[in-house]
């Protein structure tokens, strides 16, 4: 077994999940952690949890060294060609790009905060799903660019595996953060600017975007917004689902930190409409007004999304009940008229 790569924690990326109402007990603690080959060498991650009520602070390195395990490639990074569509799909490779740090350039990882070390070995969702999210980067960059849409560049690829999509790094904070730290938006021209993009991608890339909430919208020094995050996007009218595999849920889908996926699925269906980005932006509209922030501290970004999507599902269940009620009414009017 190659020796572990933990020397300090500088190397680590930490994700703890709380339980009970008040989210004061610590759940679990899960740790990941990247290794970068050569350009002809493999890119690696380990991946570990530590069950408990202990936090991070309270756990030494020998600890994590210990509860590390090495992820097999093919659960994570999805092979050149992609196996899971009927045609081929064109993939971009940012072969020059070096490893050399980047103020411009961010290299994005597949989304591994699900991921379970001990979930079925013949469970490749993880790399299905960042294949889904090339696909639809290659998509966006085969259309005109948009300055308020995230900007594609091409793939890290690794030993023939896609290990990693590099993007513009978008300067600022996310929706979230910026309100939690006491920023302000120009609300008009902030959601001119979201409509336009939404209306670009929708119109003119054909894809729909279905996971907008605060943590995809990314505030920029001068106030503008700009949309992050294809990893939901389908065109519109195909068959979708959650960007997350779905053994990997907990008993609450809303302990899924710091990130929280709206899908807001119509009539229980898993089909990816335009009528839901509008709707999502209805719902942000109205959120941004009483954003849940706290102001005697910092509250995470997972917590705020997780307000977001409990209001907006609120906002579907009183939608949902004057359906039930309007249709209700009309049956009893057919009744008096026959």
């Amino acid at each position: 077994m190659p020796e572990l790569p933990i020397t300090s924690r500088d190397n680590l990326i930490t994700f703890c999940f709380y339980e009970g109402e008040d989210r004061s007990t610590v759940k679990l603690v899960r740790y990941l952690c990247w290794t970068s080959g050569s350009v002809h060498g493999d890119d690696t991650l380990y991946v570990g949890v530590i069950e408990g009520s202990t936090r991070p602070s309270e756990h030494s390195l020998e600890q994590i060294n210990q509860a590390l395990a090495q992820v097999p490639a093919e659960r994570v990074f999805p092979p050149l060609p992609f196996p899971w569509y009927h045609t081929r799909t064109r993939v971009t490779v940012a072969d020059d790009w070096d490893e050399e740090p980047s103020s411009d350039l961010y290299l994005k990882r597949p989304w591994m905060n699900q991921f379970l070390p001990d979930a079925r070995p013949g469970n490749h969702q993880v790399a299905v799903w960042f294949a889904h999210e090339v696909k639809q980067l290659e998509r966006l960059a085969l259309s005109p660019p948009h300055p308020n849409l995230l900007r594609y560049h091409g793939c890290r690829v690794r030993n023939g595996r896609v290990t990693g999509i590099l993007l513009d790094r978008v300067p600022g904070q996310d929706l979230c953060a910026h309100l939690n730290s006491g920023g302000t938006i120009d609300r008009e021209p902030f959601f001119a600017t979201l409509a336009s993009a939404i209306d670009h991608l929708h119109n003119i890339v054909g894809l729909v975007h279905n996971d907008i909430n605060p943590s995809n919208v990314m505030v920029g020094p001068d106030g503008a917004p700009t949309f992050i995050d294809l990893g939901a996007a389908f065109p519109e009218g195909e068959e979708m689902v959650l960007n997350v595999p779905f053994e990997c849920w907990g008993d609450d889908p809303l302990d899924m930190d710091p990130e929280t996926y709206y899908v807001g699925l119509e009539h229980g269906l898993p089909v990816s409409r335009r009528s839901r980005d509008i709707a999502a932006l209805n719902h942000l509209r109205t959120w941004i007004d009483n954003p849940v922030v706290e102001t005697t501290g910092r509250r995470r970004r997972g917590e705020l999304a997780h307000h977001f999507i409990e209001f907006g599902n609120r906002r579907m269940e009183e939608a949902a009940a004057r359906r039930v009620a309007m249709e209700n009414e009309t049956a009893k009017e057919f009744e008096v008229a026959i």
